[in-house]
């Protein structure tokens, strides 16, 4: 899925080099990115200044983390599956900005049930940038079932796991060490139902308890998310009734920090997706779990 409208070449994978930079016919120690254009012999270079690079930056093409990612899912021992989208919305599978790549997945294997009847799986998810967007290496998530919404943060599944050989030969390199860090998450997955149910057990208080929150979290954040969004995802008629799924029941009482995190979540999976849904569903995520604690202690 290519993400915006003036992408050089709209295949991810497509080849891509690096070119020392001239300066008045004089080679410069700087390099930029280029991209092979679509059909063509042709390679055109990257536009912007986060796409030069010193002479120490290793290019790694996202082909090489997409054949990397295929390798660690058939070493991991589970079923991947990828993440569903729907309609218009941003929960795709493969997001491609022409700079910054991401994939992602989810597994059936590794799941929790929840008390509302839906499941809440395991997801990994596969990045790469040329624009030093993000570094090369997987991130874990906690994909809701019933909304395809993907739960990131550093509080319920952890820090992103960073490839350390970046080199694109020793890429492979990585290999055991990715495969570890699933078989961990995989391991340690049901630790995150007691998250789930303090969500679940502790109450926002209405409107007036949901502008609290709200203003804590951009005190303490800077996130900004419009109410009436995530009000209207609360009352059961916001951007995932409108992308046709059917939540149902699954989450719970709406006055509960559980259905706000799902409104959260909603919004940061569906309407914006990519690297910025990430940082916010993880940022958004971390506050309602501190703030839900403090609440609830």
């Amino acid at each position: 899925m290519a993400n915006e409208v003036n992408i050089i070449n709209p295949d991810p994978y497509c080849p891509v080099r690096l070119t020392q930079i001239l300066n008045r016919g004089r080679h410069t120690d700087k390099f930029c990115v280029e991209v092979q254009k679509p059909d063509s012999d042709e390679f055109m270079e990257l536009p912007g200044v986060a796409t030069v690079h010193g002479a120490d930056y290793a290019l790694i093409p996202n082909a090489r983390i997409h054949e990397l990612a295929q390798d660690v899912m058939r070493n991991a021992g589970l079923a991947f599956q990828p993440v569903p989208s729907f309609g218009g919305g941003h929960s795709a599978p493969l997001t491609w900005t022409g700079k910054n790549y991401l994939e992602r997945w989810y597994t059936p294997d590794v799941k929790i049930q929840l008390p509302t009847g839906s499941q809440v799986m395991l997801g990994i998810e596969v990045r790469n940038s040329y624009d030093k967007s993000c570094r090369a290496g997987l991130a874990f998530f906690a994909m809701h079932v019933a909304c395809s919404n993907q739960f990131h943060g550093h509080n319920i599944l952890g820090e992103a796991f960073s490839f350390r050989h970046t080199d694109a030969d020793s890429l492979g390199d990585n290999l055991n060490d990715a495969v570890n860090q699933i078989g961990q998450q995989a391991e340690n997955f049901a630790q995150i139902l007691p998250k789930i149910k303090m969500l679940s057990e502790t109450r926002v208080g209405g409107l007036k308890g949901f502008l609290e929150v709200r203003n804590r979290m951009i005190e303490q954040t800077g996130l900004e998310f419009r109410d009436k969004g995530i009000l209207d995802e609360l009352g059961g008629h916001g951007v995932t009734k409108k992308l046709g799924i059917n939540v149902g029941t699954a989450y719970g009482d709406p006055d509960t920090y559980w259905a706000l995190a799902n409104a959260f979540t909603a919004i940061t999976t569906h309407q914006v997706g990519g690297l910025r849904g990430c940082d916010h569903s993880g940022r958004a995520l971390d506050f309602l779990l501190e703030d839900a604690g403090r609440v609830a202690a």
